[in-house]
């Protein structure tokens, strides 16, 4: 019986594949810092404005919003992203400016976005190809800590909505707590922050065991900490089920590279979890099987003092460089499936041809 089923699964397998036509990056990005250059009374964002220690001109954050529109567009392989999550952006204003006054405008990029209580006024966000997906709704999740209410935190951003008009896709982008004072000392931090995320997903799973769940962001954890594995307890398995997360970069965590290199090691903290059914075949929607970590040469600078190279920055220090961010982008794919079979009637050309 087992040795049918296992005939039967790699028959369906070689029967489906993701649309040549129709696939798409998805990716996730902590743009470092993308600050205006005005002082926000209510935020801690003093030193990103021109009398401040950053020296924040109008002409460096235009830089920033062009540097980050080339980014985007790199990863997009030829077609602009289906959704681009974001970290570290200060507001709307500069969403808005991202989309409508570099490159980005030919993607015709919507937004989601909301302030959060973070003390520097940082938040997540997610843009989102308005002739690809539509957005159906949207909710912010605070992730509190009664114990210590000194402490504060990016809420995690939630969008629901029908990606490439076949199936609804639930989108979570995040932005964990740091490290600060400590990995093991602040761990807890994180792990409640997961435990928010997590209890969201399992709301989505009762009312729908299929559900299209794709978690996106700065973990500030790498796929073997307690705070992943609250989010993702099957992380590296290759069984995939409905109902169940799984991390398609887990291979990523010995891995030689990473998005993020600290004191000369690389390291994947951020990162793109998705559910089983965007792996098994179970949606209209299937997910490339393997989080890649977007690293051409631009965004690379050498590591004098570790040696090899590390992501470019927008600072170093107090010091502008004028790099792109001390992250690396990461994606996969999502396509509709068709039958390998399939012939297409009509020539393909791309949505979103530049």
């Amino acid at each position: 019986m087992k040795a049918f089923v296992a005939v039967f699964l790699l028959i369906l397998a070689g029967c489906l594949r993701i649309s040549a036509q129709e696939c798409y990056r998805v990716m996730f990005y902590n743009v470092e810092n993308l600050f205006d250059i005005s002082d926000d009374a209510l935020t801690q964002d003093e030193e990103f404005t021109p009398r401040g220690k950053k020296h924040w001109t109008k002409d460096r954050y235009v830089d920033k919003l062009r540097s980050l529109a080339r980014v985007v567009d790199s990863v997009g392989g030829g077609e602009w992203p289906l959704v681009v999550g974001m970290a570290e952006v200060e507001n709307r204003r500069v969403l808005g400016d991202l989309t409508r006054k570099t490159r980005l405008a030919r993607g015709k990029y919507g937004i989601v976005h909301q302030d959060s209580p973070d003390g520097r006024g940082i938040d997540v966000a997610l843009l989102y190809r308005k002739d690809c997906m539509e957005i159906l709704s949207e909710e912010f999740l605070r992730v509190a800590f009664p114990e210590d209410t000194t402490v504060k935190t990016r809420d995690v951003l939630y969008a629901k909505g029908v990606a490439l008009g076949v199936d609804t896709l639930h989108i979570f982008v995040c932005h964990f707590p740091s490290m600060r004072g400590g990995e093991k000392q602040s761990e807890w931090k994180r792990e409640r922050a997961a435990a928010v995320v997590r209890a969201k997903v399992d709301s989505l799973f009762r009312i729908n065991r299929d559900a299209a769940v794709v978690i996106m962001g700065d973990l500030n954890g790498k796929a073997n900490t307690p705070a992943h594995r609250i989010l993702c307890p099957q992380a590296g398995s290759r069984d995939f089920h409905s109902g169940e997360l799984y991390n398609p970069g887990y291979y990523l965590l010995n891995a030689s590279h990473g998005s993020y290199r600290y004191r000369g090691q690389w390291q994947t903290i951020d990162h793109i979890l998705v559910s089983g059914n965007l792996l098994n075949g179970k949606s209209s929607l299937r997910a490339t099987p393997k989080t890649e970590v977007y690293s051409a040469s631009f965004l690379l600078e050498e590591d004098k003092k570790y040696f090899g190279f590390k992501p470019f920055p927008t600072y170093k220090g107090p010091r502008y460089t004028g790099g792109f961010s001390d992250h690396l982008p990461v994606y996969i794919g999502i396509g509709k499936i068709i039958p390998f079979n399939y012939q297409p009637t009509l020539s393909f050309k791309f949505k979103g041809k530049r």
